[in-house]
This record gives structure tokens, sequence and C-alpha cells, in this order.
């Protein structure tokens, strides 16, 4: 007895197979009749409605893959398929898929160039973002130098100004004592002539 006869056959009904091929109901029936007229043939239950099996759901994936990848019409490509299956009398889950090999290497690809654009990205970002910190360091720098500028200016003339205020408290001083002296000897000198030593 052969072992494949034991295995149970799972039915899959057609919302199932366009939910899993991602098309309308009326394309998958689309895709049903053209594979038909190319002698391809569905299992049906007792109302006479298709059930689609694995073997069903991997030809209907190579026949859009192979109206994807190529120049044939959906026509061709199942004529093309049928074809296949009856000269080698082989079930779709015993082949490889080559063209589902051929998908996942296309997205491999895909994959890899999205990672390098990525890290492109994030290498420009890196770049950006050291050169946007040395603005910012070079900024500061700068800033900081021409308040340490502006600070010692500040305090030249601070230092000037208190010089200026201590000879002046001095003069005041001197003037007071010269007022006073100048009181006690009788002979008052007016203001002019005390500030300005006439």
């Amino acid at each position: 007895m052969d072992p494949s006869q034991n295995e149970i056959e799972i039915l899959y009904s057609p919302g199932e197979v366009s939910d899993t091929l991602k098309v309308k109901d009326s394309t998958l029936r689309k895709y049903c009749g053209i594979l038909e007229n190319a002698g391809y043939h569905f299992s049906k239950n007792n109302r006479g409605h298709r059930q689609y099996t694995d073997k069903d759901v991997m030809t209907f994936k190579k026949l859009i893959a192979a109206t994807k990848n190529s120049d044939m019409t959906i026509e061709t490509a199942a004529e093309q398929l049928v074809s296949m299956y009856k000269q080698t009398s082989m079930t779709i889950p015993a082949t490889t898929d080559i063209t589902s090999h051929e998908q996942h290497s296309k997205d491999i690809a895909e994959l890899k160039n999205t990672v390098d654009i990525q890290n492109k990205l994030i290498i420009s970002l890196a770049e950006r973002l050291e050169q946007h910190s040395t603005y910012l360091e070079d900024s500061t720098k700068n800033r900081d130098n021409k308040l340490l500028e502006h600070l010692k200016s500040f305090q030249k003339e601070n230092e000037e100004l208190h010089k200026e205020m201590k000879l002046m408290n001095e003069k005041l001083e001197q003037i007071g004592k010269e007022t006073a002296a100048a009181a006690e000897t009788g002979k008052e000198k007016g203001l002019f002539a005390r500030l300005f030593g006439k």
C-alpha cells in the first residue's frame, strides 16, 4: 500500500484560497476556468462546487508567479503548468518550488538593499550629529570667549572707576582737612580753589 494514500487530504473552500492568495473570489474563479480549459482538474463536492487541495493552492501560486515574472499570458502559463504536470507525473508538493525559491531570493535581496539604505542613513545621521555637536561646541566656546572678554573689560572699567572714586575721596578728605585748618586760621579758600589746588 502506498503510504501517501494513508495521508488525509485537506480541502479548502474558495474563500480560504482567495484569502491565502490575496485575490478576489471572482479572480479565483477566473484562474479556475483558465486552468480547467488547459486540462487541469479540481476536486468537487456532491453539489458540484470546487474544493481545493494544497496542490491546487501551489498551482495557483505558480500560475500567478509565472505571469508576474515573465511576459507570458495567464493562458500560456496555465497550459505550460498542466503540460508539466502531465509529463513529469509529479505532484506539486514533491517538486522543488523554483518560483518560490526565486521569490525568497528576491525578498532577501530587497531586505539587504533596505538594510544597506538604512545603514547609509544611520551613517549620514551620525555625521550630521557630529557636525551639529562640533558647531554647538564651537559656538559655546565662542560665546564663552566673548563673555570672558566682556567680563574682563567690565572688571577693568570697574577697577578704574574704583581708583577714580578713591582719588575723589582722598581729594574730599584733603579738602575737609584744609577747610578745618582754614577755619582754625580764619582764612578759608573758595570751593574751586580747594578742588583745583589754587
